[in-house]
């Protein structure tokens, strides 16, 4: 989506089960020794870690640059970003609050650069399309699973959100051609998602994980993946929600909806009318 920040740290923290021995050591110099990349060159940088040039060369391709010289522009590009956003910090005292308001906004510009527009403008096509539509998640996960399915209510279209793993298996088994399944899932590993999207897949139905790990196991399950960048890619990582850049594209593909067809904006509008006008609890008595 927004091309004005990389995101490279984020990306290849998405990456990381992916990696190879010699990658993982290139990942975690990149990730810590950013400044490094931008001021020098790719002899200096792979003496500094140990690896060959070429090492280098095959990583950057793996993360989805043309080779060094493109990643270290991105990699510049990322750093002043981030340095801006240092200085900032810097003009005022940081309150615990104002440093996690920073660390949000980064992940949400993160998560911009990151996902596919493509992606989510397929998504929001099969929605529109699917007889039937399965969100799953568990835990923190379920969180952005029922958001998808109230904004998809809010607008017309019906969607159930399971976060019981029988429940999910009696869903996944009785999908067909003409149905969706959306899973979150923030590790990509959580085994009931993954059995539950596997059997829908075998189905032929339509499956999305939306996860902030590539190749992990419910990517390799699923037909479209959608990545976000995970919340440790930020300072107070500890502090924040498991599911922000979730709740991101739910947005995202929400928004793409009803941009798409005016009807649907008609029926969120209605719906909210409904929502707001409801009667107190006091007229009930």
């Amino acid at each position: 989506m927004a091309s004005q920040v990389p995101a490279v740290i984020a990306k290849i923290i998405s990456l990381k089960q992916k990696f190879t021995y010699g990658e993982n050591q290139i990942a975690q110099f990149v990730i810590h020794n950013s400044e490094f990349i931008s001021q020098h060159t790719i002899t200096a940088l792979a003496n500094e870690i140990g690896v060959s040039e070429t090492s280098i060369n095959r990583f950057c391709k793996k993360i989805g640059f043309k080779g060094f010289n493109d990643f270290k522009i991105a990699i510049a590009q990322d750093t002043f970003y981030r340095e801006m956003q240092t200085r900032k910090k810097e003009r005022r005292e940081i309150t615990p609050i104002d440093g996690l308001a920073l660390d949000y906004n980064e992940l949400v510009v993160n998560t911009s650069a990151m996902v596919s527009e493509e992606a989510l403008l397929n998504v929001a096509e099969m929605l529109k399309k699917a007889r039937r539509i399965h969100i799953f998640g568990i835990f923190d996960s379920f969180l952005p699973a029922m958001a998808l399915k109230n904004r998809l209510t809010m607008i017309g279209i019906s969607a159930e959100a399971s976060n019981d793993s029988r429940a999910m298996k009696i869903a996944a088994s009785q999908a067909t051609a003409e149905d969706i399944v959306i899973a979150f899932t923030r590790s990509g590993a959580t085994p009931e998602i993954i059995d539950a999207v596997s059997t829908a897949q075998m189905n032929q139905a339509k499956t999305v994980a939306i996860t902030c790990y590539d190749s992990s196991p419910v990517t390799e399950a699923a037909e479209t993946n959608i990545i976000v960048p995970d919340k440790m890619s930020v300072s107070n990582s500890a502090m924040m929600s498991n599911h922000i850049t979730f709740l991101f594209v739910v947005d995202a593909v929400t928004s793409l909806l009803i941009s798409s067809d005016k009807s649907y904006l008609k029926k969120k509008l209605d719906s909210e009318g409904i929502i707001s006008s409801r009667p107190s609890v006091t007229e009930y008595y």
